[in-house]
């Protein structure tokens, strides 16, 4: 048995999220390009004689609700065995922000556990589906993919050139599930954008331009409907001709750069807004 591994947990943005239907399980079907940045959590998952998770900063989830602790069962259950394991997290990503923080934090705990339990011939795909809807993603590891279905079905994608996106993150917090609930009809219509993007990712004709032509999200009036920052930061983003998409279910915003020295002229332009904004490398 390995003794211990340590794993970066990257954030994720969303370049396009389309509402496609409603599932017999409840769930909404879903289309989207994810792609992680470099922002990331650090884990470290050991062998234990018990379960032991602890976060810090601590991120206010219940003792064992954890996602992290939600995958250790998950891999457990799946392998045989005790649920036994010592993870720790060091939080960079933002909680309940559309980044993906904790089922990142779940992906890398599930790729740790295969390596210290040698288990690589267990699906961490088919497990992480039963943790959360972006943990797939981040079970396989890719830097940037299509995910389809509720998030179970991942079709990893050729990675871009190198991109640079500047991000706005909020103090507010979007619950994923009161979100989905707010959504209208009329909302709806990402789902060609979110075609284009493979397209151009398979195709490797991925370009800036082309990814701010298609930064859609079928979230975006639902999450300003909820969270008057979001409608706020882009109206006043929108003033100096920068475009803010929204990632995920929200709150978090970003825009595509040409290049690094760009993302930096607008992460400060965004900053004397006073928003809080930071420039990213995409696929890091």
């Amino acid at each position: 048995m390995t003794r211990a591994v340590t794993l970066l947990a990257p954030a994720k943005i969303n370049l396009a999220l389309a509402v496609t239907g409603k599932r017999d399980d409840g769930y909404h079907e879903l289309r989207s390009v994810f792609a992680t940045i470099d922002l990331a959590d650090r884990v470290r998952v050991a062998p234990h004689r018990r379960l032991e998770v602890r976060i810090v900063p601590d991120v206010g989830a219940p003792r064992g609700e954890d996602l992290a602790s939600r995958a250790v069962h998950a891999m457990a259950r799946a392998t045989d065995r005790e649920p036994a394991a010592f993870v720790h997290i060091r939080k960079r990503v933002p909680v309940a922000a559309g980044l993906g923080g904790g089922s990142s934090d779940a992906g890398a705990v599930l790729r740790g556990l295969a390596s210290i339990w040698k288990r690589d011939d267990v699906d961490l795909v088919a497990i992480a589906a039963t943790i959360g809807s972006d943990v797939p993603f981040f079970a396989t590891g890719a830097r940037v993919a299509y995910v389809g279905g509720r998030g179970e079905r991942v079709d990893p994608l050729p990675d871009p050139a190198a991109t640079h996106v500047v991000v706005v993150r909020s103090h507010a917090r979007l619950a994923t599930k009161e979100v989905f609930g707010e959504l209208r009809t009329e909302d709806l219509g990402a789902a060609a954008a979110v075609e284009a993007l493979r397209g151009a990712f398979v195709r490797g004709t991925v370009t800036p331009q082309l990814l701010r032509d298609n930064a859609r999200n079928d979230l975006l009036g639902a999450a300003e409907r909820l969270c008057p920052a979001v409608a706020d930061a882009r109206s006043r983003a929108a003033e100096r001709g920068i475009a803010l998409a929204l990632s995920g279910s929200g709150p978090t915003l970003f825009a595509v750069a040409d290049d690094r020295r760009d993302a930096l002229r607008t992460a400060r332009i965004l900053r004397r807004l006073g928003l809080v904004a930071h420039a990213h490398t995409m696929a890091g």
